[in-house]
């Protein structure tokens, strides 16, 4: 068929499809009018009836007007020119837009969610409430700074070595060594399970913390995991006011299995709990009264 050869009208609405490249549903011609802006998982257009695409014309007029209810309450960026998550903590709704015109989902729609590091929970929510993990993050990366330190005094000696050879004309020595000490871990990873018509689950990633391979402390890299950590809280907060806002929160020790909502456990070390509370408190994950209460809990004040 050529370009100049006349084409069937548009199975939906018998207008005019566009001339080159026309949209096509179900191997019918559909005009772009019809055929408009889509937000759907990857290959669920190509299964479409004309039907069904007639059915999710009427969801995407369903959306407008969800998007002119939308008060934004609270916007929040996984990662730098990423996915930006936006709440209406009044309404109940959540989209990943900056200006929705993605689907905008209902907090009764949304099942389940995890914020993993790689593939450890951080956070994980559902109608049974929001659980909270102790990291040990933190606790692995200070195991790393006898490695780092010795990285360090290496990287010195072979500056000192290269400078050296410079004051002596020498411009071709430059440093072999190279950076091989692994993050703790790579990336924050959320995962959204949905009860919707056309979304099962969402998925996104963030890259996590990283050694400055120049001069790599843990004190810099602990610094940069607190702040990225906070993020991660205020988005798990925010699931659970949009879906869960009832649901109660409880924080867990995956080292232990101790939980501050579960039932008796063993006696444990006071001191060294305490320190990972505050290890908890400092990542933003719960609140000072929340640290506080579970300290005079472990001093049996």
């Amino acid at each position: 068929m050529g370009l100049l050869t006349k084409k069937d009208p548009c199975a939906i609405c018998g207008g005019k499809v566009k001339a080159i490249f026309p949209w096509k549903i179900d191997g019918q011609l559909v005009c772009n009018d019809c055929h408009g802006v889509t937000d759907l998982p990857d290959g669920v257009e190509k299964k479409m009836t004309v039907e069904d695409f007639r059915a999710y014309m009427t969801f995407r007029e369903e959306n407008v007007q969800r998007k002119n209810q939308f008060e934004i309450s609270k916007k929040i960026d996984f990662g730098w020119l990423d996915t930006k998550f936006l709440f209406d903590f009044k309404n109940h709704f959540l989209c990943m837009d900056k200006n929705l015109d993605k689907t905008i989902f209902e907090g009764k729609q949304i099942k389940s969610f995890v914020i993993r590091e790689d593939d450890t929970p951080l956070f994980e929510g559902d109608a049974n409430g929001l659980r909270r993990y102790i990291s040990t993050v933190p606790e692995r990366a200070r195991a790393l700074a006898p490695q780092l330190e010795q990285y360090r005094m290496h990287l010195e000696l072979e500056r000192e070595r290269e400078r050296l050879r410079r004051e002596h004309g020498d411009d071709t020595y430059h440093s072999g060594i190279l950076f091989d000490i692994p993050e703790p871990f790579k990336q924050f990873v959320i995962e959204i399970q949905f009860e919707h018509p056309y979304w099962d689950s969402f998925h996104a990633d963030m890259g996590g913390p990283t050694f400055d391979n120049s001069n790599p402390y843990v004190d810099d890299y602990l610094c940069s995991y607190e702040e990225k950590t906070k993020v991660m809280g205020d988005l798990a907060m925010s699931f659970m006011k949009v879906a869960f806002p009832d649901a109660p929160a409880r924080t867990i020790d995956p080292t232990s299995g101790g939980s501050t909502a579960g039932t008796a456990s063993a006696p444990v070390d006071s001191v060294n709990e305490i320190k990972r509370y505050k290890a908890l408190l400092d990542q933003g994950i719960i609140t000072e009264e929340e640290f506080n209460a579970k300290k005079r809990q472990l001093m049996g004040i």
